[in-house]
């Protein structure tokens, strides 16, 4: 019979066999789910420590990774589970990424050493080239991750959105059905929750009030999440990387403040300033800031 998400674990016998489960974890899901019980925590108490919705952590005790947003919350909301009950994380991470069908990591190539003194064994001037190439594209990654480090709002690459936190899949739009759909949406209180969850690892971003007073700086991890204050007064946040963060209010998804890797900074991030941004207003920000740095 299948266990149920809160069905205790036995206990061991005295003389040390395990009375209880015979066989290990099928997955990722349920060593999760085992070492919150054992802990005797609740989902609530691992939503509170994670500030993962509970809807997502009940899809991973239950091994329905797919049904997630998208691989990137999957795996980091699997990371965040791990360390709120002192599982391995990467060991977490990995069982997710084989459950969704990524490879564990790319096999390693044997080296060729090649007899100069045979010409057969010589690399062609092709592969030679092919080599340069390669070794020009490593160099210019890693220039761009010191220079993402150091230089936040330096970079221009474009990166496709996350994806919608509720349904996973985005609205299609039809003439005349936006200013309808809006007036249909409920009004949301200008005091409501404003969450700031970051997509990729990593992402530098800093929150300030209208004073300039530092509320939050740091380096986000993937999945982290960070709740502006609401007693804040006029927050604002700057950024290099606008389009590696997904933003509720209210619980209620909203447009990103961008959509490349162009910095945003005194940005209004109250509730009301995010609600009141049209649909269309991070890429308009993004075109009129990439207006900017080439006109500077």
């Amino acid at each position: 019979m299948a266990k149920t998400p809160d069905e205790p674990q036995r206990e061991p016998s005295v003389d040390g066999a395990e009375t209880g489960t015979l066989f290990p974890p099928a997955h990722a899901g349920e060593r999760l789910r085992d070492a919150r019980m054992s802990r005797k925590m609740t989902l609530e108490d691992i939503a509170s420590r994670t500030r993962i919705p509970i809807r997502h952590l009940e899809s991973l005790e239950t091994g329905d990774f797919a049904g997630l947003p998208g691989r990137t919350y999957a795996i980091g909301f699997g990371r965040a589970y791990a360390r709120a009950v002192d599982l391995p994380e990467e060991e977490i991470a990995q069982d997710i990424r084989e459950a969704l069908g990524g490879a564990a990591a790319a096999p390693s190539r044997e080296a060729t050493q090649f007899d100069l003194d045979e010409p057969s064994k010589v690399p062609s001037a092709r592969i030679a080239w092919l080599a340069a190439a390669v070794g020009a594209v490593i160099l210019i990654a890693g220039f761009g991750i010191w220079r993402t480090y150091f230089f936040p709002g330096a970079n221009v690459e474009e990166l496709a959105q996350a994806a919608d936190a509720e349904s996973g899949t985005a609205p299609v739009a039809r003439p005349g059905a936006t200013a309808r759909s809006q007036a249909a949406q409920p009004a949301v209180d200008p005091k409501a929750e404003v969450v700031f969850t970051a997509t990729e690892d990593n992402i530098w971003i800093k929150f300030y009030d209208g004073d300039g007073k530092q509320l939050m700086q740091k380096q986000m991890a993937l999945g982290e999440q960070y709740t502006v204050p609401g007693d804040a007064v006029g927050p604002q946040v700057w950024t290099g990387r606008p389009d590696a963060f997904e933003i509720t209010v209210g619980g209620r998804t909203v447009a990103p403040l961008g959509t490349a890797e162009v910095a945003v900074k005194d940005v209004p991030v109250t509730a009301t300033a995010l609600l009141a941004r049209p649909a269309d207003a991070s890429q308009q920000s993004t075109e009129a800031q990439i207006g900017n740095d080439q006109a500077g």
